[in-house]
């Protein structure tokens, strides 16, 4: 039996990298994916889409399914492959051409359990049925094309338009909840993909480009019949319509399936069930919508989840992200991002994700009274903690790994300090502080990097054990090039102050956003920085002195911060400088958990017998293995 062409089993679909331009896009576009293939095949041969060797049905045969309960309007319409068996076809009324494999062998409905092959309790309008599957009441299959060994089992009806184009003829808005940033779904698209379609706005004809490529992609995949490709199961589900279920999708107890692509492999199953409701998606391989999540107008990117009541609208949610009782709209959300609780993401812009949305946070005010067009940029990592208030427009963008503190309201800012702490004051304000508005939060820059060093080692490491994608490029190292650049361009700013104040606001410091600074933080935040971007540039140059610089451009900026921060300093003394810096970044990873270790146990009873002690806990231990490997790597190049 031929079908359209899927990775082979066991392939490793080649990471695709960042385009460099929208017409780089739009050539992705216009490549062939299998939803065209399929509908080419479907075009040459309508009749026998899967390639079977048909015959009309004997009389003999006719009079068999007759007694066991089958009608058609006409059986000269109905067509089986040469080895059909018409003993295992009972009850089943034929309207229309079908074509009906042979009937053979058990087909496994669920993990560990198998059924005969067969047809039964079905009414089938032109459908084609390949080898070897199980299709048991289904009350109602129209124009569909159903390969070899997949089970349809109590489904009300599954259906096609006629001009199916499984939830790729859409452009939501990403970012911007009234329009203005459109992206055009198509099945391969990533995350990069999108972020730069939703970015380059003022790149005309490069929008163009893209936007002629996918009208030719969508009129290329149009189908005139829904698919449900090898190996799928479709279980317990009331409505299904222009759906393609790819190989090994499961689809059970599903509210409702329309408008959407179901891409999937035999190794990286898609799973939508627990009541899930999905209509004009993509879910690409390894996807999950369950738990009575909902999902409309959207792209599911490989690996990634929408569970237990999740509600996801006009959004892109990337690979190995996980959407859970909360809401998000209008919003293009990158990797790694936990939302596993009670929240709002309106109308985010946030490709590079890895951050959490905490529960209770409300990262959506976006609506000015005149008009929801507002939009959020955070940045990579952000952290946005329990109950907090995000009003909108926010650019955090160029504040990677920052904290939003829980119960913390932010006014409309753009925020430029990397691994920044946005809270509460802690401590009042002196009287003569007057200058700075009551409704300001402050800002303490650079504390992830001494105050939260444990998060920082471990976020690398849970990215690269997490991490499931096979399409997506996603670094997970936080301390690299882009990111160090910003940390140094606010490193400048602060060091660049006119005259000396004991609160710094926006106006004495661009980047501060509506927050104020503290003198001692500013001291405190140059410091730190100056010390990240010296360990940065030590390991940049460790590693070019054994000949292993992979990343453009990283070893230009490692030299110009060793020529300000270590000038005159010999290549032994700046690896002995690395080597103390490392264990001093270990101590803070330490340091930090054990001071919950500490407080915990002050608070709660036996603490210490039901949490793992900082010694012993991995990502301490991960730490010091680094200063270990470091100082073998360092004895290795010296000697």
């Amino acid at each position: 039996m031929s079908s359209a062409p899927s990775p082979a089993p066991g392939t490793v679909p080649a990471r695709i990298c960042p385009p460099a331009s929208l017409a780089e896009v739009a050539t992705r576009i216009a490549g062939s994916c299998e939803l065209v293939e399929a509908a080419r095949q479907v075009a040459r041969r309508a009749d026998n889409v899967l390639g079977l060797l048909l015959r009309a049905l004997t009389p003999q045969e006719i009079a068999v399914m007759t007694a066991a309960g089958c009608r058609a309007d006409d059986w000269t319409q109905v067509q089986v492959a040469e080895d059909f068996d018409c003993f295992r076809v009972r009850r089943v009324t034929f309207r229309g051409r079908c074509a009906i494999g042979r009937c053979a062998g058990d087909v496994e409905v669920m993990p560990g359990i198998k059924l005969p092959s067969g047809l039964s309790d079905c009414t089938l309008v032109d459908c084609q049925v390949g080898n070897g599957c199980l299709i048991e009441n289904v009350r109602f299959a129209a124009k569909l094309v159903v390969e070899r060994e997949a089970v349809l089992l109590d489904v009300g009806a599954i259906t096609c338009s006629g001009a199916a184009t499984f939830g790729c003829k859409q452009a939501p808005s990403l970012g911007c909840e009234t329009g203005g940033r459109e992206v055009p779904f198509w099945c391969g698209i990533t995350v990069d993909d999108a972020a730069l379609v939703a970015r380059r706005r003022a790149d005309k004809a490069g929008l163009l480009a893209v936007g002629n490529a996918h009208a030719a992609y969508v009129a290329a995949l149009t189908s005139p019949v829904s698919w449900v490709r090898r190996g799928a199961r479709v279980v317990h589900t009331e409505r299904i319509h222009d759906v393609w279920i790819g190989a090994g999708a499961v689809i059970d107890h599903a509210l409702e399936v329309q408008d959407v692509a179901v891409l999937s492999t035999a190794d990286e199953p898609t799973r939508i069930a627990g009541g899930a409701a999905v209509t004009s998606t993509i879910l690409q391989p390894g996807a999950h919508a369950t738990g009575g999540s909902i999902v409309r107008h959207s792209v599911v990117c490989e690996h990634a989840a929408v569970e237990e009541h999740g509600c996801v609208e006009s959004s892109l949610i990337g690979p190995n992200t996980a959407i859970a009782k909360g809401e998000v709209t209008a919003s293009l959300v990158g990797p790694f991002v936990g939302f596993h609780h009670q929240s709002l993401l309106i109308a985010a812009f946030w490709p590079e994700g890895k951050g959490n949305v905490a529960y209770g946070a409300m990262v959506g005010s976006n609506h000015t009274g005149r008009a929801p067009d507002q939009e959020i940029w955070p940045g990579e990592g952000t952290f946005f903690g329990l109950g907090c208030a995000i009003r909108l427009p926010a650019d955090l963008s160029e504040s990677p790994y920052s904290v939003v503190q829980m119960g913390c309201s932010t006014l409309p800012q753009k925020v430029r300090f990397p691994f920044s702490l946005i809270s509460v004051p802690v401590e009042a304000l002196d009287a003569e502080d007057d200058r700075v508005p009551r409704a300001y939060n402050e800002i303490v820059p650079g504390w992830g990097l001494w105050a939260n060093a444990y998060g920082i080692v471990r976020a690398e490491l849970k990215f690269a054990a997490r991490d499931k994608s096979r399409r997506h490029s996603i670094d997970y190292k936080v301390l690299r090039p882009g990111i160090m650049r910003q940390v140094k361009q606010a490193r400048d700013r602060l060091r660049a102050v006119d005259g000396s104040k004991r609160v710094w606001l926006e106006d004495d410091i661009d980047g501060l956003g509506r927050n104020f600074l503290r003198e001692e933080s500013r001291r405190k935040a140059v410091t730190v920085y100056d010390q990240a971007l010296t360990r940065y540039a030590l390991r940049i140059l460790l590693g070019e002195r054994e000949g292993r610089i992979t990343i453009p451009g990283s070893a230009e900026l490692a030299h110009e911060l060793l020529d300000e921060l270590l000038a005159a300093t010999s290549f032994a003394e700046r690896m002995q400088r690395l080597i103390e810096i490392e264990r001093g970044n270990a101590g803070l990873v330490e340091d930090s958990k054990r001071r919950d270790d500490e407080r915990g146990a002050r608070i709660i009873p036996g603490y210490a017998d039901a949490h793992i002690a900082a010694a012993d806990d991995p990502v301490v231990r991960s730490a010091w293995e680094r200063v270990r490997r470091t100082e073998e790597r360092v004895a290795k190049v010296l000697a």
